[in-house]
């Protein structure tokens, strides 16, 4: 049982780890957000895609085969991964580690039926659910820890001694079994359905974390692979109806509304996980300014009342049935959530314990109940096929979560940054001027104001996901495809009404109902964002530095200094991160006056093939064509100037 544990663990460490290293990453590895997201994603598609094969295969190769070839491939690819050179590397290595995820993974739930016997079916489930959820709440606040000290790498290299203990007790407690010496067996397994499951998981995935990001929603291409990922969806139901030994028995939801209810209730509470798992260790490292160790005794306490328990509720679900339980867990990891609610950009570590210890409470009451009725729900001889839906709906739960979230975390921040770039330069009132000041000073989209709201926001939107949970728990109660999507469509919409209405107080929001806008310094200190706290100090000081400058004759221009300064710099050299040398643009060289008038009009987006820095030019059509013109000719002589 120590081996099946030890595994467990490090699975679902790695699905909590990755997402809280994934700001050090694009700085480390050179890379964007858009990309290293997919160290995330990736290694969950190849986790789950392949897993219901590697259940089916386990059932007539050997449980034993299969956990000890897929702990050896997931824990020397985890090795690995802590010298990837470059993020496509380090992703490609992600894959290998998830299929090797996909081939143990399914299997610690039938051995430890099989050592335990099916009286004791639920206490087992219950020890293996509370190593699984330990690995789910820690991994953020080990990764926080060890990312503060050394960098990504360290949540690698630093299980490499559990890397090497799961491979010996792979080998030494299960019996060197050879392996790798397949038996002669005249079985088809359904290879095409495993394939079909991976594109479909993998396009539906790509598009959730796409089109919410930048004019991804205008590109024809994402769409497209969005639409693949239901139409594989499709073909995959329709090759599991008709294979004589399929990946997945259809039938087990359709003659078992149970299995049925108790399936999606446990993939709709995974997808709430990322909300609290991603976007809370962020706001309490960076927005909260809490001690990694300060992160972690929140975030631990959950992990507490989890490993507590999940036992008890397990061996209780043998007692007195799972369905109340599960119920009682959804209602609680619910008002837990709630209690996010609460956190500010004033809170300390203690005013977020009672919501943590909630969460840990819930969940803890929840899974062990719920697993113990999918298998007490289907058939004795569909027990392997069970416990790889276990890995699926866990891992596809997940990643669609995340996938969500990181999109929305990503998507509200890029439209407050470019709608402060573009209303920062016209007149505002004087309460939004004070408003926008304070929230560049601690941090543009990073401040505490803004991670904390983008907290809420995910808060509404995990709550309205375990609707979906609370109402699939409830015992007695019948429901077939149609009732199954109206609660999924009705949960979403609750989800949509209540971040709209949540969103018009949102931190920034400018108002241009008064001309006067008169700026007051700050006293504050600033934050640095999390993640680039090599070069945000660095960006806020030369800016100010910039615009304290006395100006040069040789190079003034008085539409310039009013419109570009600040970004460009009073030298026309430019200020790291904000705007890029003028007198050095081999783009603005190339160009003509009526070139350049034409690009100062439109502007440029963050996302443009021709971009640079990255960041947002705003667009100055609204300004006379005379001044346009005048700050044309002064930018290619500058230009030019310096040749």
């Amino acid at each position: 049982m120590t081996s099946l544990v030890l595994s467990s663990v490090m699975a679902s460490l790695d699905s909590s780890f990755t997402p809280i290293a994934i700001p050090d990453m694009i700085d480390k590895l050179d890379s964007s957000t858009s990309e290293v997201v997919w160290v995330a994603l990736g290694y969950l598609i190849a986790a789950s895609g392949p897993m219901l094969l590697a259940a089916k295969m386990a059932d007539g190769i050997g449980h034993a085969r299969f956990f000890q070839i897929g702990t050896l491939i997931y824990s020397l690819a985890m090795i690995a991964c802590a010298w990837a050179p470059d993020a496509n590397t380090l992703i490609a290595i992600r894959f290998i580690q998830g299929f090797g995820m996909a081939l143990f993974l399914p299997t610690t739930f039938a051995i430890a039926t099989a050592m335990y016997g099916p009286e004791k079916r639920g206490s087992a489930l219950g020890i293996l659910q509370a190593a699984n959820a330990v690995g789910f709440v820690m991994g953020p606040v080990f990764a926080g820890w060890l990312i503060d000290a050394y960098d990504w790498t360290a949540i690698f290299w630093s299980r490499i001694p559990f890397a090497i203990l799961a491979i010996l007790l792979a080998f030494f407690a299960l019996g060197f079994k050879h392996p790798f010496q397949f038996s002669e067996r005249k079985k088809t397994y359904d290879y095409l359905g495993a394939v079909y499951l991976t594109v479909a998981l993998f396009g539906i995935l790509y598009g959730c974390n796409k089109l919410p990001v930048e004019d991804n929603h205008l590109d024809l291409s994402t769409w497209i692979i969005f639409a693949l990922g239901f139409i594989f969806f499709v073909f995959f139901i329709k090759q599991e109806s008709k294979h004589s030994d399929p990946l997945i028995d259809l039938t087990l939801f359709s003659n078992s509304n149970d299995f049925s209810k108790a399936s999606i209730a446990f993939a709709s509470v995974f997808a709430s996980f990322p909300v609290y798992l991603f976007i809370l260790p962020i706001i309490m490292i960076s927005g909260l300014e809490m001690k990694a160790w300060d992160a972690g005794l929140a975030l631990g306490l959950a992990a507490l009342a989890t490993l507590l328990i999940s036992p008890v509720a397990g061996n209780q679900s043998d007692k007195i049935g799972p369905g109340k339980l599960c119920m009682m867990g959804a209602l609680i990891t619910a008002i837990g959530y709630l209690c996010l609610f609460l956190v500010s950009a004033d809170s300390t570590v203690f005013s977020i314990l009672p919501a943590m210890a909630l969460i840990g409470a819930g969940t803890g009451l929840f899974f062990s109940p719920n697993n113990n009725l999918m298998l007490s729900s289907a058939p004795p001889e569909r027990a392997g096929m069970v416990s790889g839906l276990f890995g699926v709906l866990r891992q596809s739960g997940y990643a669609l979560g995340f996938a969500i979230t990181a999109s929305l975390f990503t998507a509200i921040q890029n439209y407050f940054d470019l709608q402060w770039a573009y209303s920062s330069i016209d007149p505002m009132s004087q309460s939004s001027a004070l408003s926008i000041t304070d929230i560049y000073h601690q941090g543009s989209q990073w401040s505490p104001e803004m991670l904390v709201f983008i907290l809420h926001i995910g808060v509404l939107l995990c709550t309205s996901i375990l609707i979906i949970t609370f109402i699939n728990s409830l015992p007695k109660i019948q429901l077939n495809i149609a009732k199954h999507s109206l609660i999924v469509a009705s949960s979403l919409l609750i989800a949509f009404l209540s971040i709209a209405v949540f969103s018009l107080n949102a931190p920034g929001y400018l108002k241009k109902d008064d001309l006067s806008a008169n700026l007051t310094n700050n006293d504050k200190n600033p934050i640095s964002p999390f993640g680039m706290s090599s070069r945000s100090f660095k960006i806020i000081t030369t800016a100010n530095a910039e615009k304290n400058d006395q100006t040069d004759n040789n190079t003034s221009n008085v539409n310039y200094d009013s419109r570009c300064v600040f970004c460009h710099g009073s030298n026309l050299e430019g200020i790291p991160g904000l705007g890029v040398s003028i007198k050095d643009s081999m783009f603005l060289k190339k160009m003509n006056v009526d070139e350049i008038i034409i690009f100062l009009k439109e502007g440029r987006m963050s996302n443009s093939t021709d971009s640079i820095s990255g960041g947002v030019m705003p667009g100055f059509s609204w300004l006379p064509d005379e001044e346009i013109k005048d700050i044309a000719v002064f930018i290619k002589s500058a230009s030019s100037n310096s040749e």
